[in-house]
């Protein structure tokens, strides 16, 4: 009797809820400039890579090269992240192009929806 006790005792204590380790979560990165083209919404992330912490421009323009905004910043080296707001762009194919003061660095087409 003794026995069986024990061993409804074993089985009762050995019977407990497995612990899942849960890791951080990995964030990706959706890198604008490595595709051609990008569907893109209002207060989505967008990254890139720069080399240097010269001031550079993000331009979004019409597909005829009229310039509709200009933001300037200062990155730093490595990845960046910025966040685009579509709410008062025109609803169509534009140009998303990231530049220094002398050279255009990176160009894609964005479609805004």
């Amino acid at each position: 009797m003794k026995r069986y006790l024990i061993f409804i005792l074993l089985i009762l204590f050995s019977c407990q809820k497995d612990e899942l380790f849960v890791g951080p979560e990995v964030k990706t990165y959706e890198m604008i400039f490595e595709t051609s083209t990008s569907k893109v919404i209002d207060g989505q992330e967008f990254s890139f890579e720069v080399t240097t912490t010269e001031i550079h421009h993000l331009i979004i323009t019409h597909q005829n090269g009229s310039v509709i905004t200009r933001e300037s910043f200062t990155p730093i080296i490595g990845l960046n992240t910025k966040t685009i707001y579509t709410n008062t762009l025109p609803k169509e194919e534009l140009y998303l192009i990231l530049q220094n003061e002398t050279t255009e660095l990176g160009k894609t087409t964005i479609i805004v929806e």
